[in-house]
Order: C-alpha cells, then structure tokens, then sequence
C-alpha cells in the first residue's frame, strides 16, 4: 500500500524550492538540487509535485496568500479612506522592495524570465498582478477625481516604477520617492 503525502514534507520541498527560484530564479534551479535542499527523495518530490510547473505555481501561490495577508492589513480599517487606502498599498510596496534582500516581485520576475504568460504559472502571475491593478483602480474611482483613469495610470507607474527600478541604486530612496508621489498626487486631486 503505498505512504500518503506528508504536508510537512511538502511544506519543507516547497520552503526549499521557495528560496531557490526566489535567489536564482525558476530556470536555473533543477529538481535534483531540489531535492537536495529539501532533503527528500525524488519519488517524495514528484509525489507531491508532479512537474516542476507544479512547484513553480505552488511557490507563486505561496507568495500570493503572503502578498494578500499583508495587503489586507495594510487596508485595514481603510474601507471609507480611499485616499488612505492607496497610500498603505503603496507603502506595502515600498517596505517590500526596501526590505533587505529583496530580489523583486516573484510574479515579475517569473514574466520576465520565462517570457510565457500562456502557462499556468505566467497565467497565475498575471492574475494577482490585475488583482492589484483593479484594487487600485477601484480605490480611485471612489475618489471622485475629474479623470480617475489617469490617476489610476499614475498610482500604478509610481508602484511598478518601484519594482522596476530595485535592481538600480537605492531602493530605500525609491520607495520612499514612490510613496511621496502617491501622497502629491492624491493631495492635488
């Protein structure tokens, strides 16, 4: 009779196949090292996760439910404060691409490595991605601004320009940068 899946030993894989693709990015990272960190056996591996998409999607998944956690409290107590609203998501941005050793968003940095947002892990990062991007848009069209469509576009560059430019100088600096413009462009609205 063959031994159900342990979730410990999942949750061990996925930490371990976590921290990989997060360094050194999906396609340098093969399942046999996998393996290795997660101190597993092959067979435990491919029980658990059948294909390294599989890994992939459970890892962006795994960031996605982190994501949402922290976008949650940020907003919290936010409900009748769009203006507010927007500014703690942008400020939840900022703290993530300051934070020490951060190596960009990990739906980003998927799109850009893997170039296919037609596979089930490109699809899923693109998703959460318009998730945001409507939470903001929607928080803007309840400002009651003359052209919300171009605040919005405005709001969502200052984010994305944060995540863009990580990799470039200083990040502390950026985020900070990023957050002010939010708060200028909400404060002559």
């Amino acid at each position: 009779m063959p031994r159900s899946a342990d979730p410990a030993t999942r949750d061990r894989i996925l930490a371990a196949a976590s921290t990989l693709f997060y360094t050194r990015g999906i396609r340098a990272v093969g399942m046999a090292e996998i393996v290795t960190a997660a101190g597993c056996g092959k067979n435990v591996l491919y029980r658990h996760f059948p294909s390294k998409d599989d890994l992939v999607l459970a890892y962006l998944q795994r960031f996605a439910e982190e994501l949402d956690g922290s976008m949650e409290v940020a907003v919290e107590g936010l409900d009748k404060i769009p203006s507010a609203a927007l500014v703690a998501i942008t400020r939840e941005v900022a703290d993530r691409v300051a934070a020490r050793g951060f190596r960009g968003c990990p739906f980003r940095n998927y799109l850009r490595e893997m170039r296919d947002p037609a596979d089930v892990p490109g699809r899923f990062a693109l998703t959460e991605i318009r998730a945001l991007r409507r939470q903001v848009d929607a928080l803007v069209a309840r400002l009651g601004v003359d052209d919300p469509d171009l605040m919005a576009e405005r709001i969502w560059l200052a984010i994305e320009g944060m995540y863009a430019s990580a990799p470039y100088g200083d990040r502390t600096e950026a985020a900070t940068t990023a957050v002010g413009l939010v708060q200028e462009l909400l404060a002559a609205a």
